[in-house]
């Protein structure tokens, strides 16, 4: 009895956190149901949609039952969109019979998808080339950090406001999706290109490896530093890769075959 008491209960929690098992959502009625197809290294999020379900983003492929609606909103709203997720414009998806449908999502990224549940009253900040899909019910706008143009990610992050109730967002990571929860008074160092998101109000700073020494010699240089200075945990969430080493990588390689 308990169990089947606990299973209906609907997915609460006060905090930015990552869904890491769809069946968490399994019964709660405000989202769509969701999973993961195309395996470790190319997952793809197909979203089931139930009647009257939508579901903003860029589809993959989807059922033709499916309906689109291609909107800018207002002109405010349309600008920061395009900076920081390359185009004013965004679709809606939405499921008007009473089957359910089915339309998938993916990022540029190879690598895994993370599905982050955003509380109402919150913001969250993406990478801007991370970006998937979200419930309609979120503001998606832009943050201007001159951190991110400083060490690799560009001038803006997508910010994505939850002002209108809960609402969940999809995010291309390279690699695995970690999550990391920073202590009162502790802080930690991420190299170029391996954070992902976090909550809008957390302060990133930029910071050298180490000392004199370790920043010449160490072929590391400027880091990302976030300390956590609230009386509670924060949590960010970090990429198991690095897209800005990779893409030196490749650059490096790609010179010395000329």
């Amino acid at each position: 009895m308990n169990n089947k008491k606990n299973n209906n209960k609907k997915f609460s929690s006060a905090s930015i956190c990552l869904i890491k098992n769809p069946i968490l959502l399994k019964n709660n009625k405000e989202f769509p149901l969701f999973e993961y197809e195309g395996g470790n290294g190319f997952k793809t999020v197909k979203i089931i949609l139930n009647k009257d379900q939508n579901i903003a983003g860029s589809m993959n492929y989807m059922s033709s039952a499916i309906k689109v609606n291609t909107t800018t909103g207002s002109i405010f709203g349309a600008f920061c969109r395009m900076l920081s997720v390359s185009s004013a414009f965004y679709n809606i998806f939405y499921n008007d019979s009473i089957i359910p449908r089915d339309i998938t999502f993916s990022g540029i990224n190879p690598g895994s998808v993370g599905c982050f549940y955003i509380p109402n009253g919150k913001s969250f900040n993406l990478v801007s080339d991370s970006y998937i899909c979200s419930t309609t019910n979120l503001d998606i706008s832009t943050n201007i950090r001159t951190v991110g143009f400083i060490m690799g990610y560009g001038l803006t992050f997508v910010n994505i406001n939850a002002s209108n109730g809960d609402g969940l967002i999809w995010g291309a990571s390279f690699g695995e999706v970690i999550e990391k929860i920073i202590e009162p008074r502790q802080s930690i160092k991420i190299d170029n290109g391996v954070l992902l998101g976090f909550e809008a109000h957390i302060n990133i700073n930029t910071t050298l490896i180490g000392g004199f020494t370790s920043t010449l010699f160490s072929g590391e240089g400027f880091v990302s530093e976030i300390e956590n200075n609230d009386s509670k945990p924060i949590r960010i969430f970090l990429q198991s890769r690095s897209k800005i080493a990779y893409i030196d990588y490749i650059k490096d390689i790609t010179t010395k075959k000329r």
